[in-house]
C-alpha cells in the first residue's frame, strides 16, 4: 500500500517511512477564496480521487473512496491548515484508531494543481537523536513520533527548509464541477 503524506491525501499514508506529530497544527481560519481553491475533487497521478470540502463553519474535510475486501469505503479526515507567512501547511489524524498521531505536510497551490510534500524523515531523525527536539525514532527508522508541541515544530519547519521533502512533490490536479 503506497502510503502519501500529503494535503488531501493525508488520509492516505505515504512511503516506507513518517514522522508523526501528537497533535495537529494549529487551525487558520482560510478566507472564502482560499477554501473556494482548495474545495473540489482532486486527481492524483491520474488515478485516486480525493474530494476537500469545507462544512458551514469553514471545517476542512476530506474523503477518499477506497476499494476494500470487496465493497467500496469511506475514508474520511478532518484536516487543519495553518499558515505561516505564505506558505500553508497541513496535518491530520494518521488512523482512525489511533489518537495522538497526526501527520502533515506543506502545500503550494497553483494553477489547479496542487503540489504537496512530506517531512524530511532523516532530517527529524537527526533532530530527535541530538535530543533538539522531543521525540523517537523506532528501532528500524521507519517512524518518528514527535513529542515536541505542534506549534514548535510549526516554527521549526517554517525556518528550516530541510525539514520537508522537496525532491519528489505528489501532484494533485483539480477536476472541473
Amino acid at each position: 500500500m503506497r502510503l502519501i503524506v500529503a494535503m488531501f491525501c493525508l488520509v492516505f499514508i505515504a512511503g516506507c517511512s513518517n514522522v508523526v506529530i501528537k497533535e495537529p497544527f494549529l487551525n487558520t481560519r482560510l478566507s472564502a477564496e482560499e477554501q473556494a481553491r482548495i474545495a473540489g475533487t482532486w486527481l492524483l497521478d491520474e488515478q485516486e480521487l480525493v474530494y476537500v470540502r469545507f462544512n458551514s463553519k469553514g471545517t476542512p474535510w476530506v474523503v477518499r473512496v477506497v476499494w476494500e475486501d470487496d465493497e467500496f469505503h469511506l475514508v474520511k479526515r478532518r484536516l487543519y491548515f495553518s499558515k505561516r507567512d505564505d506558505t500553508l501547511y497541513v496535518s491530520t489524524l494518521a488512523y482512525p484508531d489511533q489518537p495522538g498521531e497526526y501527520l502533515f505536510g506543506e502545500i503550494k497551490l497553483h494553477r489547479g494543481e496542487a503540489y504537496v510534500w512530506g517531512p524530511e524523515i532523516d532530517f527529524f531523525t537527526r533532530q530527535v537523536e541530538s535530543e533538539a527536539i522531543e521525540g523517537t525514532v523506532d528501532e528500524d527508522k521507519f517512524t518518528v513520533s514527535l513529542e515536541t508541541p505542534a506549534a514548535a515544530i510549526l516554527e521549526l519547519i517554517s525556518l528550516n527548509d530541510r525539514a520537508i521533502d522537496y525532491k519528489a512533490p505528489l501532484v494533485f490536479r483539480k477536476l472541473k464541477e
